[in-house]
């Protein structure tokens, strides 16, 4: 009988130490989430930017340039700039696909690193399906220590990595 108490209240620790470290688990992935969440959040406030993408299997850069109320976009340096406008609804559109806590499942806090002379931490997140990801895609997110804002993305699934830049972005004359 002593030896069956003894186990009993073990086991009983055993759960609660497992509870405790689930849900501190859980709180800890939220806490990851918030700066990356905040990140993107100020991207989409930034007056404009200019997204570089390089993706495996393919020789050319992708570009994109995103101002308020356009998006331009080419595939390489000898592709004439395409502009499509942007309006109220496809900003929102644009809003509901960017890292929040829809849109991702879980975060890891990598830390401090330096990305191009620029001071940074990465974050790894997982995307879910409705963000438009690879499935079971983890991307690594670089944000800027002073600014705040991601400056890069790598998805290793896909083979992407892009770089982003805020300053003296311009719209490109179509």
């Amino acid at each position: 009988m002593y030896r069956s108490m003894v186990t009993g209240r073990y086991s009983s620790m055993l759960l609660a130490l497992g509870v405790f470290w689930a849900a501190h688990s859980t709180a800890q992935a939220a806490a990851d989430c918030q700066p990356v969440f905040d990140a993107y959040e100020a991207q989409f406030k930034a007056p404009a930017m200019k997204k570089t993408i390089k993706t495996q299997g393919m020789k050319d850069l992708v570009e994109f340039i995103l101002t308020q109320d356009a998006m331009y976009s080419r595939v390489g340096a000898a592709d004439p700039w395409s502009k499509m406008p942007v309006s109220a609804q496809v900003r929102a559109l644009m809003k509901q696909k960017m890292p929040s806590p829809k849109t991702v499942t879980d975060c890891r806090k990598i830390g401090a690193q330096q990305l191009d002379g620029v001071a940074v931490t990465a974050y790894e997140i997982s995307p879910n399906a409705a963000s438009g990801n690879v499935p079971g895609e983890k991307k690594t997110v670089f944000i800027d220590d002073k600014s705040g804002l991601p400056i890069a993305e790598t998805m290793l699934k896909a083979g992407t990595e892009m770089k982003i830049v805020y300053e003296g972005v311009a719209a490109p004359i179509p």
